[in-house]
């Protein structure tokens, strides 16, 4: 098969992007911030095409009043220079995306038989102890559950990894949904097996949120095998979920689902419920307006945090808010928070998302994904939202796409 120029361009980026960014790199830096040098020189080579600068202006209007206020100068800067990274990384990547359409089905394609490989091989590794550690996560998710190790392949634990792969694995289901598969087995294991071995309960729930709203949203719209799959697959889901709680007494996702429920699980309710109430005090204390300034949480909420878990040792010296609106709150107080969603609306209205089933689906998913976990500067949700805003998958799209092939009015 001969591919385009830019999936040459692009392949060893994603394959980097996808699965090697924090790879023998200390923890918090990425090689896509490494890179932002070169992201940057790409933006300026191809302004005309790229996102207009000025949307930086939203992000420099509150360090003013941070300084005002007063902040530790050395964090300050640190996280501030992460915060524009990532905007670099954002930027760049909606203008890569622009410019490389037409060879992103194929790159998506060859990253997902990479991640299957990669998957094939932590299987393997599964059972051998002394290596497991290298693609799986091995650290207790809940009380009352034993070490169960989750899927994170070469990323730093499952939930991220998990999040990384949701928009390949979104738009390969949908390509299954759509007919537009020959092997459509094959794309479905590679994509729900990974997930699954993830045991990333935000993921999972906020993808099956999302297609629910796809479906619910979009019945009429929608080809008959979107709907026998997704019901299908949403009948042997719970017939295997049943099955399970009925013959394994004290399996993971039961004992944690019943913490969940019954807000045991110390994870859940950090990133559900802890997470705003910490950021609320600290904005309250500090400016409710543009919140306490990047970096600053760690050290102003740090006893706050200590304190509530009661952490002691090395698990003290680190603390952060694990949701990413209820970070941006506290570093940018309501500014931020609202900021944010606006841009995320107006941009859903003006880009007419709700016309392509695809991004409609990603940008739910999205949206309530940074309400249960994330952080301000993951590219791996960074890297969702571009994708919904730069993308049209025409194949997906309601209005015309693949209505007019099929000769559906």
């Amino acid at each position: 098969m001969k591919y385009g120029q830019g999936y040459y361009h692009m392949l060893l980026y994603l394959v980097i992007y996808f699965f090697f960014n924090g790879f023998l790199l200390p923890e918090g830096l990425l090689y896509t911030t490494i890179l932002s040098p070169v992201l940057l020189y790409f933006l300026y080579k191809y302004r005309k095409s790229a996102p207009a600068p000025a949307w930086i202006v939203l992000l420099l209007i509150p360090i003013p009043f941070h300084w005002i206020q007063g902040v530790d100068p050395r964090t300050y800067l640190v996280s501030s220079g992460l915060v524009f990274t990532a905007a670099i990384f954002f930027f760049a990547t909606i203008l890569l995306l622009r410019r490389f359409h037409g060879d992103i089905p194929d790159l998506f394609k060859t990253v997902l038989i990479i991640n299957a490989v990669f998957t094939g091989l932590a299987l393997l590794i599964l059972p051998i102890a002394p290596v497991r550690d290298w693609l799986w996560y091995t650290v207790p998710v809940s009380a009352g559950i034993e070490v169960w190790p989750r899927l994170k392949l070469f990323t730093y634990e499952p939930s991220y990894y998990s999040l990384i792969m949701v928009p390949m694995f979104i738009y390969f289901l949908f390509k299954v949904m759509f007919n537009r598969e020959k092997h459509p087995m094959l794309i479905v294991l590679a994509c729900i097996v990974p997930l699954i071995l993830s045991l990333s309960f935000g993921v999972i729930g906020a993808i099956l949120i999302a297609f629910f709203m796809t479906l619910v949203f979009y019945w009429k719209s929608l080809p008959v095998m979107f709907h026998r799959l997704f019901l299908f697959g949403g009948l042997i889901t719970l017939i295997l979920l049943a099955g399970m709680m009925l013959t394994w007494s004290g399996n993971p996702i039961a004992v944690r689902l019943e913490n969940i429920l019954q807000g045991k699980d110390t994870s859940a309710m950090g990133r559900l419920v802890y997470s705003f109430m910490f950021a609320k005090e600290l904005i309250l204390q500090h400016n409710w307006l543009f919140g306490v300034g990047p970096g600053q949480i760690k050290i102003l909420a740090h006893d706050l945090i200590v304190n509530h878990y009661q952490y002691h040792g090395v698990v003290a010296e680190t603390v952060r808010i694990p949701n990413a609106m209820a970070e941006l709150l506290g570093a940018y107080g309501l500014y931020g928070f609202l900021a944010k969603l606006f841009l995320e609306i107006f941009f859903f209205v003006k880009r007419k998302v709700y016309t392509n089933v695809f991004a409609f689906t990603l940008f739910i998913f999205l949206f309530i994904y940074q309400f249960t976990g994330s952080f301000i500067v993951n590219v791996a949700e960074l890297g969702g939202w571009a994708v919904i805003f730069s993308t049209r998958f025409h194949e997906f799209e309601l209005l015309g796409g693949w209505r007019k092939k099929e000769g559906i009015t």
